[in-house]
C-alpha cells in the first residue's frame, strides 16, 4: 500500500471506529501529512542500494541542481552538488541513491565521499559539527524527468524565445467532506506557521462530523523561476493559482547569448491565506493545501536526505551547456610527391628500429 492509501486508510478508520458518543460531537481526524511523497517524483532511488541508516540528530541537506541544457532546452548533463550539515556529536554511516556515474568532494567538505554502484557513501564521526559536501554526476536518462520545470528554447530571425512548463504535477487522494469554516481556518493558520520546520511539523487534527471520502486531485508544488537571457532578466511564479507555463521573448539576442534559470520550490501562500468560505468544500481545501506544501517538500530532495525529517532546500540551475570543442579534421595524406620527404623518414625511422633489435639480440 502507498503512503497516500495507509493516510487515507488511518483517516477513514478514525471516524469508522470512534465511540457513538465521540462521533456525536464530533470526530478528530488526521489530516494529510506534510511528509506525503507522492509519484513520480524525487528523490532519486537506486535499485539494490541497502545498508546500515547511522547519523547524529537534526541532519540538514542543501543542494544544487546543475542541469545543462542544449540549444533547444533539452538536459544534456546533469549535477548535483549536495551539503549535508551534521550539527551533533556522533557516529554516521548512510548512502545517498541515485543514478550516479562519478562524485567527489565540493569545496568546503570536511570528509571525502566514497562511490558505490548508484550511491554516495558516506561514514565517518562528527565531532559536533561536520560538513559532508559532495559533487556528484548523474546520468541524465530518467533522472531528468523528475526535474520540475521543462524548457524549452527556439530562435525567430533575431528573437529568442525561451518557455517553461511547471511538470511537478502528481494526482492524490484529498479528502472530502464537510467541515466547520473555524477548524479549516485554523488548520491553514497551523499550516502556515509551521513551514519553517519543513518535514519536521507536527502533524495537524481536525474534527469532522461525518466520515470523509476522498477524491483523486492534481496535486502541483509552486516553483519561482527566476530568470536571464544575456542581459535581459525576467521573474515569474509558476503554480499556487498562477498559471503552470510562461513564455518569454527576448529581441535582438545575441547567438551566443546564453539562457540561465534558477528555478525554486516554494511553499502555496495564496492557498494557505484562502478564506475557507463553504463548509462542504472546507476539508478538501485543507487537504489540497497540505499535500501541495508535501509536494513543495518533496521537490527539495532531489538527492535524498536520509534524515526523513531533515530541514532540506533546493534549487534547480538550468544554464546553456558549454559546447565542446569538435576535434580537429584528420589530415588524409597528400598523393602528390610532395609527401615523398615525411614518408621517407618514417621509413627510416622503422629501418633503423629494427637495426637496434637486430644488433641487441646478437650481442
Amino acid at each position: 500500500m502507498t503512503r497516500t492509501g495507509r493516510l487515507l486508510g488511518f483517516c477513514v478508520a478514525a471516524c469508522a471506529f470512534a465511540p457513538a458518543a465521540s462521533a456525536a460531537g464530533g470526530t478528530p481526524i488526521l489530516l494529510p501529512s506534510v511528509r506525503t511523497t507522492l509519484t513520480p517524483g524525487p528523490p532519486l532511488t537506486a535499485a539494490n542500494v541497502s545498508g546500515e541508516v547511522l547519523y547524529p540528530p537534526g541532519m540538514m541537506s542543501d543542494q544544487k541542481v546543475l542541469v545543462g541544457i542544449d540549444a533547444a532546452g533539452k538536459p544534456v548533463s546533469l549535477h548535483v552538488v549536495q551539503r549535508l550539515e551534521l550539527p551533533k556529536l556522533g557516529d554516521y554511516s548512510f548512502t545517498v541513491p541515485g543514478p550516479i556515474s562519478d562524485v567527489e568532494a565540493a569545496p568546503g567538505s570536511d570528509s571525502q565521499p566514497g562511490l558505490r554502484r548508484d550511491a554516495i557513501l558516506w561514514s565517518g564521526f562528527s565531532a559536533g559539527k561536520k560538513t559532508l559536501a559532495a559533487h556528484a554526476t548523474l546520468r541524465p536518462g530518467a533522472a531528468t524527468s523528475r526535474l520540475p520545470l521543462r524548457v524549452s528554447i527556439a530562435r525567430g530571425g533575431d528573437t529568442l524565445v525561451v518557455r517553461g512548463e511547471n511538470v511537478t504535477t502528481a494526482r492524490a487522494p484529498v479528502l472530502v467532506g464537510p467541515l466547520s469554516l473555524t477548524e479549516a481556518a485554523k488548520a491553514l493558520r497551523q499550516t502556515h506557521r509551521y513551514l519553517a520546520l519543513g518535514a519536521a511539523a507536527p502533524d495537524i487534527y481536525a474534527t469532522v462530523r461525518a466520515t470523509p471520502l476522498s477524491r483523486s486531485e492534481r496535486i502541483v508544488a509552486p516553483l519561482d523561476v527566476q530568470g536571464q537571457v544575456g542581459d535581459e532578466r525576467f521573474h515569474y511564479v509558476l503554480g499556487d493559482g498562477r498559471p503552470l507555463r510562461f513564455e518569454r521573448r527576448v529581441a535582438h539576442a545575441r547567438k551566443d547569448a546564453k539562457v540561465r534559470l534558477v528555478v525554486t520550490p516554494v511553499p502555496p501562500e495564496r492557498l494557505l491565506q484562502t478564506q475557507p468560505r463553504n463548509a462542504e468544500r472546507a476539508l478538501s481545501l485543507v487537504a489540497r493545501a497540505r499535500l501541495t506544501v508535501a509536494r513543495e517538500l518533496q521537490f527539495h530532495n532531489f538527492l535524498a536526505n536520509p534524515n526523513p525529517t531533515g530541514r532540506s532546500t533546493a534549487a534547480y540551475v538550468y544554464e546553456t551547456a558549454k559546447r565542446s570543442a569538435a576535434p580537429k579534421p584528420v589530415t588524409p595524406p597528400d598523393e602528390s610527391g610532395s609527401s615523398w620527404p615525411t614518408v621517407l623518414a618514417v621509413a627510416l625511422g622503422i629501418v633503423g628500429a629494427g637495426t637496434v633489435v637486430v644488433l641487441w639480440a646478437n650481442s
